[in-house]
Parts: structure tokens; sequence; C-alpha cells
């Protein structure tokens, strides 16, 4: 069953509206392409690779992160944090459209009730903020178990259009007895994909736009994937839906 699930997470181009998977898989590759290749910010972090070599030796009287930092770096880190927000909300979208399309959802459908459950989502990570922080100390293994009790939290919230409250507590209730399971099949799918991305980008040598396009293309594979996961999972685990495995072709458009 493992290895059933994990083979149709990875055909992520298996839906009915197939067009909206491929617009948004080349715009969010593009993205990603133009923040690594355009000269966008400043990508000199020496300064603070050096202090924590410093840190790492036993000098605590290195400068904070944020005074080694240039106005470049900041730019630069922003606009990463937002493009791996941006990464997750398609997922997120892929793993609504994934399970609405049995119901007739559409992708714009699938796009507006995730759009709805954002204020949600935003509150729950700013609530969290100071727990994850004080995690650090446990290697940040509390914030990885919350997480895996939360998987189903974003799907309660577009699909059932259920309340903050309401969506904690059932995503607990659907993972019970089955984080292990869930957190296994996250790590296999991203071992999976991996190995060819290593083995790809040590092919490319020092071409910097071909390290760069690979890269980027298996980032966008990877959030396809790990939304298709999440929406298999849901049908599966707690829908019951046998029949999800394995997949039946898309339907033309």
């Amino acid at each position: 069953m493992t290895f059933l699930i994990l083979l149709e997470s990875l055909k992520f181009h298996k839906l009915k509206h197939e067009r909206a998977v491929q617009i948004g898989f080349v715009s969010l590759f593009l993205l990603n392409l133009a923040i690594l290749v355009l000269p966008i910010g400043d990508r000199n972090f020496d300064a603070l690779f050096l202090a924590f070599d410093e840190l790492m030796e036993g000098n605590l009287a290195v400068q904070p992160a944020w005074e080694l930092l240039s106005p470049g770096n900041m730019l630069l880190i922003g606009l990463m944090l937002l493009l791996n927000l941006v990464m997750l909300f398609f997922s997120y979208v892929y793993a609504t459209l994934y399970i609405g399309e049995h119901d007739g959802m559409t992708p714009g459908q699938a796009v507006w009730r995730c759009l709805k459950s954002l204020p949600a989502l935003v509150l729950l990570g700013l609530v969290m903020l100071l727990p994850a922080i004080v995690s650090i100390m446990f290697a940040f293994i509390p914030v990885f178990v919350f997480l895996l009790m939360m998987y189903f939290l974003p799907l309660n919230l577009s699909l059932d259009r259920q309340s903050l409250n309401d969506a904690i507590r059932h995503s607990f209730e659907m993972t019970s007895k089955k984080k292990l399971f869930i957190l296994v099949q996250t790590i296999l799918l991203s071992l999976v994909l991996g190995m060819p991305q290593n083995l790809l980008l040590n092919l490319s040598g020092k071409n910097q736009i071909a390290y760069a396009a690979i890269s980027c293309f298996f980032m966008v594979i990877r959030s396809f994937t790990q939304g298709r996961l999440m929406g298999i999972l849901y049908l599966f685990l707690v829908k019951k839906v046998p029949l999800v495995i394995p997949s039946k072709p898309s339907q033309p458009q």
C-alpha cells in the first residue's frame, strides 16, 4: 500500500483540470527561476557564515545575525520566504482541487476556498510562533509532532469550511494512530524526488543556469506531489475511499 500511494503521488498531472496543473506548473517554475537567476538582492552571506563558525567554536561575542545581514540579504531572504509560502499555498490548492474534483469543484473554486481559509491559517501560525521558537531547544521535535497532528487541518478549513477550533480538533482525531504512516509517506516521497534531483544537479557541473533550472523544476514537482499526497491520504485515511488507488486516466477537457 505504501508503494502504491507513493507511486500515485508522483502522477501530479492526473487531474480532470489538467490544463490548470500545466499553467500552475509553468508559472511556479518561472517564478522560482526568476528569483534564482535575476540579480535580486545580495547573495553574499559570508559575514553570517563566518559568525556562525565562530559561534560553533565557542565565541559567544559574535554580532547578532540581523546586524550582519545587509539590506540586500534581507530582501533576498524575504523573497525566498514569500516564495516558499506561495509554493505551500499551491500545494494546498492542489490537495483541495484533487479531493474536490470528485464533487465537481473547479480550479477557481479551489483557489477561492483556500484563500478564504488563509486568515485562520495565518492566525494559527502566529499563535504557534513562540512555541516553535522554544522548540529549538528540543530539535524542533514538538513542532514536527504538532504539524503531523494538524496535517489535515487546511483541508478541514477549505473543504468542510469548519471553524479553526473545529478544524484543529477534527485534524487531531483524523491523524490519531496515523501520524507515523503520514510521516513515512512524506519522507519517502521527498527521498524519491531527491535522488534524481541530486543526480541531475551533479551532472549540471558549474553551469549556473542549468543548476537553477533543475532546482526550480524539482521544487515545483515537490510542491505538487506533496499536495497530491495530502489529497490521497485524506481520501484514503479519512474518507475511506479505496478506489483512489490506483488512479483512473484523466478525463479529456
